[in-house]
């Protein structure tokens, strides 16, 4: 993550995630992990609230869209 390009915001205002509509996470043990770490970091970091709540409600069934969508937080 050291090159990785930072995002102004941690969710696109236009975005809407549901259970249907792309292939589903190849590792979901790994997608629940990282959500669990970025729940906590929203002690720290109120900005990222409401968009770390929109991932947590596809935990178990992630979509690819929802991984875009946490890896989209972490470059917040």
């Amino acid at each position: 993550m050291s090159n990785a390009n930072g995002m102004p915001t941690p969710m696109v205002s236009s975005s809407k995630l549901s259970k249907v509509g792309s292939d589903v996470v190849s590792d979901p043990t790994l997608f629940r992990s990282v959500v669990g770490a970025l729940q906590y970091a929203t002690l720290t970091r109120p900005k990222i609230s409401f968009s770390v709540n929109k991932v947590c409600q596809f935990l178990s069934n992630p979509l690819e869209d929802h991984w875009k969508a946490v890896k989209r937080i972490l470059r917040s």
